[in-house]
């Protein structure tokens, strides 16, 4: 369980730097760009082999969409959410990889 919570936070700190367990990836003064935590997750998921099938991207990176364009137009991969993201947080990612599935 301390080397997967150990190789979590070494992927952080090559991917990104180094972040404390309660810091969050997608919400707060430093977050992540979604394509920079795209790239992470792959790896994370393909190393770790942790089952995601419960896990909602847009959840925690809501899409940009085009803004100055209304959703009615856009096709739905470019429509823009209107929601806060919620926090994606070090600690989940650690917890889940000890589980080997998503479990939040």
């Amino acid at each position: 369980m301390a080397e997967k919570a150990a190789y979590v936070r070494e992927l952080i700190k090559k991917h990104f730097w180094e972040m404390s367990d309660d810091m969050s990836l997608s919400t707060g003064n430093k977050s992540v760009l979604p394509e920079d935590a795209a790239d992470f997750l792959e790896e994370y998921i393909s190393t770790l082999n942790v089952d995601m099938s419960g896990f909602c991207f847009n959840r925690y990176f809501p899409n940009e969409g085009i803004r100055f364009l209304p959703n009615a137009i856009l096709p739905r991969y470019l429509k823009t959410d209107h929601h806060a993201p919620e926090p994606l947080t070090v600690k989940m990612l650690i917890d889940s990889a000890i589980a080997g599935r998503w479990l939040f």
